[in-house]
Parts: structure tokens; C-alpha cells; sequence
């Protein structure tokens, strides 16, 4: 690769799991744009990282699950922000619940943003990521995998993804763009804070014991956290480690899965 300055987009980047790889990268002097649906929350997470980071934080507020939005996004990068060499998928929530309840909507809207976007944004990005024999990695799930009857939406869009993702790796080979995909597990976000709120709802018993239950059901004794998937993220983006691509990593601590 070329000695110019790193680059590195990042969607999902205003919070959890993509506002720490964004740290972690800006630790390593690497500029960052930051995708994401809430400007404030963007804002936020800029003001923080240039206040402790000497590296250029910009950031775009749009919605990733539109073609409209996601072509926005495309035209300020290539104005903005030319020359990257990085592309991290880091967005894109995705909603349990009954299959036979739930509106087929939840499954467009799952594959809209997580898997859609992904798609525009890696054909419109792939020409300056090959020129700079760049990377992409994927923040996908556990599961991918691991089919659950009450995560059928993103169970599907988890398993799409992976495959999309293992396919561009092969392209990047020819290309020598890096591609890999991380699959974490239950993860402390605000994400998962909420479900263990609601499970805990739900249950009628406090959020500590909805939390405890939560670990014992998938054998662990502690969740991930959001610095363990963006220091393994910055590992795969690492130039030492050219020979590592189209590898899927479980970030999950060998939790018990459905398979």
C-alpha cells in the first residue's frame, strides 16, 4: 500500500460497538468519517474523539436504509473525503420477536440498512479501495449461524450478509482489497441494555437478575465488550496482516449456540 495518510469510514459510528472502532482507529492516526441515522449522537461522538485524538473526524448524518440516502453519503465522501483506504460496516439494528407475529416489514427494514447499504456502499467504494488495496470488515452477529425462531429477521440478514461479505473477498483477491467479518455475541451496548430491560419487563424481575439469566443461558460469565470488537476490527486493518482476509471471526466467548 501506498504511504498516504489512512482513511477510514465507518457506519454506525455515532455509538457502541462503531464509536469504539472509530477510537481505536483514531488511536493508530487514522482520519475518520462517521455514518449514522442521529446527527446529535454524531456530534457527540466527534466532539469527544477531537478532543483526545489529533486526526480529522468528519461525520454525515443519513439514512443508510434508503437508495437516496446512501447515494448522499456517497457523493460527500468522494468530495470530502477521497483517498480513504478502510470501510467498516458497523450499522444496522435488526428486531427479534414471534415470526408469526411479526410484519414482514421488520424483514425489509432488517435487510434495507444492514445488508442494502452494505451493498451500495461496497460497488460505489470498491474502485478507491482497490486503488489503495484497502480492507473491509463486516460487524455481523453470532446469529448468522445460529437460526432462533424469535430472531428470524436477523438471523436472515446476519446469514445474507456473511455470504456477500465471503463472495467480495474473493473479488478483493483479485483486487487486493482485504475483506473479513466479525460475528460477536451478546455484546454491552445500549442495544443489548434494552432487550435485557425488556426481557426483564416482560418476566417481572429486576434488570440484575434478567442480566444474570441472560449470561446463564448462553454459558458465559460476562457479555463482550464494544473495545474487544473494535481492537479485533483494527487487527484485521492492520497493514501486518495483509495475509489475513475472507475470514469469519466468532467474537462471542464460545457461547452455546442453537447448532
Amino acid at each position: 500500500m501506498s504511504a498516504h495518510k489512512r482513511k477510514a469510514i465507518i457506519t454506525g459510528g455515532s455509538k457502541g460497538i462503531g464509536k469504539a472502532i472509530a477510537e481505536r482507529f483514531a488511536q493508530e492516526d487514522i482520519d475518520i468519517f462517521l455514518l449514522a441515522s442521529n446527527e446529535e449522537n454524531l456530534a457527540r461522538t466527534a466532539s469527544e474523539l477531537k478532543g483526545k485524538y489529533k486526526v480529522s473526524i468528519q461525520y454525515q448524518a443519513s439514512d443508510l436504509k434508503t437508495k437516496e440516502g446512501c447515494n448522499s453519503v456517497i457523493n460527500i465522501i468522494e468530495n470530502e473525503f477521497q483517498d480513504f483506504d478502510t470501510l467498516i460496516f458497523s450499522a444496522g439494528a435488526t428486531k427479534s420477536g414471534d415470526f408469526l407475529k411479526q410484519p414482514i416489514e421488520d424483514f425489509e427494514d432488517g435487510f434495507a440498512l444492514k445488508f442494502y447499504s452494505a451493498v451500495r456502499l461496497s460497488k460505489a467504494f470498491w474502485p478507491t479501495l482497490s486503488k489503495n488495496k484497502g480492507w473491509v470488515v463486516s460487524i455481523n452477529g453470532a446469529m448468522s449461524h445460529s437460526p432462533d425462531p424469535f430472531f428470524m429477521v436477523g438471523g436472515a440478514v446476519n446469514a445474507a450478509f456473511l455470504n456477500f461479505s465471503k463472495a467480495l473477498s474473493k473479488r478483493g483477491l483479485i483486487d487486493g482489497v482485504n475483506v473479513n467479518s466479525i460475528n460477536p455475541g451478546m455484546t454491552s451496548t445500549d442495544r443489548l441494555i434494552t432487550i435485557i430491560q425488556s426481557n426483564a419487563d416482560r418476566d417481572r424481575i429486576t434488570f440484575a437478575e434478567a442480566e444474570r439469566k441472560a449470561l446463564e443461558n448462553i454459558g458465559l460469565d460476562r457479555f463482550g465488550t464494544p473495545e474487544e470488537v473494535a481492537e479485533l476490527t483494527y487487527f484485521l486493518c492492520d497493514p501486518k496482516m495483509r495475509h489475513l482476509t475472507g475470514t469469519e471471526i466468532n467474537l462471542d466467548g464460545g457461547k452455546k449456540t442453537t447448532i
